[in-house]
């Protein structure tokens, strides 16, 4: 049975532009759910931009007393605070994670009776609205280009042991340059393995697979949990709309099929197939990892850019033209080594200190070195004539 639909926060709940929470001050809001409110606030030390969502879950907690945030009755105080607890865990496994698609997240802290986390502000729109804006259906190549990075994001924490559980395009943000985020990973989200399915999420119909209707632990949750949300993303891109929601699909599955909706001079029979056998009503008859779902996709991961770092060097002024001329006359294997600046201090200290060279591309011996090379070749040459002489 799906959990009862929080009623909307109202607009008492939320802080007022100014309002100061540890280094950041509120100078705006993004918006507001059932789980809580995401503010625009600036750093006061850093005076970076920064966003920062506040756990405020309209069903069992509201504002009271100026900033407080408290649960509503004195049955949902254990509710508010494992919910609490889950939200600073979040936060904290999201600090964890360096992924340019997924959600960068500062710090978290306690205040006023809840929590807040401090993230990157994202100046994008999310994937819905970019989907509605424009009602033309998007090209499988655009598709592509916007759910790979999401792909990449949520194997990796696939990797970390971690299911997302609140894949949708609430949460997929799309940068004014083209790319995408993923967001928050939802209240309720779970490790991998060994944790009990007692919290159950505030979900989104038609993105949530039927396991997560069951919070009795009868149904398993794992990487085949988000293979279906990010297969429905696709469906909603297509079709502008959701798929059916899994608890409708369970006595009759009246889910239409994608190739039935959409026109097959738009998209390959991959395609079509792989978010079909994604959406799967039932998690066996799913794939059961993003490299499953994205090889029968037939969409090959692209590597991640290359550092645009440049290379330092420590020559302050440029060489000259006759310089430049020295060394081109130089034979092949005798211009002077580059000095890697690079390199971390321990390593260049430790290095073996070169010798001046004479500028002929080998360093000429000592002087003690070339006398007891005469005294060698005397004493070769008496030695030799001594032999000739015995013959």
């Amino acid at each position: 049975m799906p959990p009862p639909t929080p009623a909307p926060s109202s607009p008492v709940d939320v802080l007022p532009t100014g309002t100061a929470l540890e280094n950041f001050v509120i100078t705006g809001l993004i918006g507001q759910g059932g789980f809580g409110i995401v503010y625009l606030a600036r750093d006061t030390q850093s005076r970076r931009t920064v966003a920062i969502k506040e756990f405020l879950p309209t069903a069992i907690a509201a504002r009271r007393g100026g900033n407080q945030v408290l649960p509503i009755n004195g049955d949902m105080v254990n509710a508010y605070a494992n919910g609490l607890k889950g939200f600073l865990r979040e936060a904290n496994l999201l600090s964890e994670f360096a992924h340019p698609a997924l959600v960068a997240v500062h710090r978290a802290w306690e205040q006023n009776g809840t929590a807040y986390m401090a993230m990157q502000y994202y100046p994008g729109k999310t994937l819905r609205e970019v989907r509605l804006r424009d009602r033309r259906r998007p090209a499988e190549t655009q598709i592509q280009a916007w759910m790979s990075p999401v792909f990449d994001a949520v194997a990796e924490l696939h990797a970390h042991r971690v299911i997302h559980r609140d894949v949708s395009p609430d949460n997929i943000l799309v940068m004014p340059a083209g790319e995408t985020v993923l967001l928050d990973l939802g209240a309720a989200r779970q490790v991998l393995g060994g944790m009990t399915q007692a919290l159950t999420t505030i979900l989104k119909p038609g993105f949530a697979p039927i396991e997560q209707y069951v919070d009795d632990g009868s149904m398993e949750q794992g990487r085949w949990t988000d293979v279906y949300g990010l297969a429905a993303v696709m469906y909603f891109l297509v079709t502008g709309q959701p798929p059916t929601p899994a608890t409708s699909r369970i006595v009759k599955d009246s889910l239409p099929p994608l190739s039935a909706l959409a026109p097959s001079d738009m998209y390959s029979p991959a395609f079509f197939a792989a978010v079909t056998k994604a959406l799967s009503l039932r998690a066996i008859d799913r794939f059961k990892s993003m490299a499953e779902f994205r090889a029968a996709l037939g969409w090959v991961p692209q590597p991640r850019a290359a550092s645009t770092q440049t290379e330092r060097t420590t020559t302050t002024e440029p060489l000259t033209e006759a310089q430049l001329e020295h060394l081109k006359a130089m034979p092949v294997g005798m211009q002077p080594a580059k000095s890697d600046s690079r390199a971390p201090p321990s390593v260049r200290d430790s290095a073996i200190p070169m010798r001046p060279s004479n500028g002929r591309g080998y360093e000429s011996p000592s002087r003690g070195g070339t006398q007891l090379m005469v005294a060698l070749g005397i004493v070769l040459v008496v030695a030799l004539a001594v032999v000739f002489a015995l013959r």
